[in-house]
């Protein structure tokens, strides 16, 4: 076969392999993702405990106390794919029960519920890159205690309620109420660290748009690295009391600024 046969068969082989593919110009492409910052709001709900050691109280306890993050500020900034920094700031209630239980059960109970303003701060990290993901966070926290509020029951007793033999019938509950009064310099009594420091980690299911807008549910551990009360005259083991809980929180964002990277 003469070699101009050769090369033009060649030629017009290439030529149909060439339009056999579909241009670039129209192949579908991947929206790029947006980055910079996205603003909204989350709120939640949450289980407060207070990690304390009762081994010298046998019969008293802290229980698990339910409080609300109330809808605050939610701040995302994307550093890149699946990777975003989160800013928030909230109205967090941090609950504190005491009770007594077994023979002196319903003795002595009584919740301090605290407010804080909270600014949690983060890493998010999305596990897939798809609409819908999981997505795992870690982060730490500032929060300042600006109120508190007891309530609680407490029996009117006679005698002394520590005696075996005592008998608990016929008594009756004293139920109160009352705003929680911070220690001042001149207090003898209990010492408040009102600014908290701890660190929190979760995890939870997210799901963006191809505008951008963000809307996850996620569940986080918080525990203080700060102790509730300083070091006090009459009651040392106070300034082993830290808070400790689990938040259940929403919310959404959406880009104010986009950039394409």
């Amino acid at each position: 076969m003469k070699p101009s046969i050769v090369l033009l068969l060649v030629f017009l082989s290439g030529c149909s392999i060439c339009l056999s593919q579909p241009s670039r110009a129209v192949q579908p492409t991947r929206p790029k993702e947006a980055t910079g910052w996205h603003i909204g709001l989350s709120f939640g709900a949450l289980a407060n405990t207070v990690e304390m050691d009762f081994s010298d109280k046998p019969l008293w306890r802290y229980s698990v106390v339910g409080s609300w993050q109330y809808p605050g500020l939610e701040v995302h900034y994307s550093l890149g794919p699946r990777v975003l920094a989160t800013f928030g700031l909230n109205v967090l209630q941090r609950g504190q029960k005491v009770e007594t239980f077994q023979k002196f059960a319903g003795v002595n109970d009584f919740t301090l519920m605290r407010t804080y303003v909270n600014l949690p701060l983060g890493i998010a990290i999305d596990l897939f890159d798809s609409k819908f993901s999981p997505y795992i966070g870690i982060g730490i926290y500032g929060a300042y205690w600006v109120s508190g509020k007891w309530t609680g029951s407490v029996y009117q007793m006679i005698n002394n309620p520590y005696d075996e033999n005592y008998d608990f019938g016929g008594l009756y509950s004293l139920s109160f109420e009352a705003p929680y009064e911070f220690s001042t310099g001149s207090d003898v009594g209990i010492k408040e660290n009102r600014a908290e420091l701890g660190a929190w980690s979760g995890g939870g299911l997210k799901y963006q748009t191809q505008s951008g807008l963000r809307i996850f549910l996620g569940l986080n551990a918080s525990m203080g690295l700060t102790a509730i009360y300083s070091n006090t005259r009459e009651i040392k083991d106070f300034e082993k009391r830290r808070n400790a809980g689990r938040l259940l929180n929403a919310g959404l964002t959406f880009p104010i600024v986009n950039r394409k990277k």
